[in-house]
């Protein structure tokens, strides 16, 4: 068996590898930089690496 990351694992911390998204209804939402931002959906944070998306959707809208 073979284990593969997905879309939302860490991955190197030195590559800008997320994003935080938000939506109208002011949802934030982690986000892996390589797929398509959804409809509804807008970038507002990043592209950065995991801990530093990770950590502003922690924080909310702040």
């Amino acid at each position: 068996m073979t284990l593969q990351s997905g879309p939302f694992d860490p991955g190197a911390e030195v590559q800008d590898t997320h994003l935080v998204l938000d939506n109208s209804r002011g949802q934030l939402s982690l986000w892996p930089a390589w797929r398509a931002v959804p409809a509804g959906w807008t970038a507002l944070f990043g592209p950065a690496p995991h801990e530093a998306c990770a950590g502003r959707v922690e924080a909310g809208r702040g």
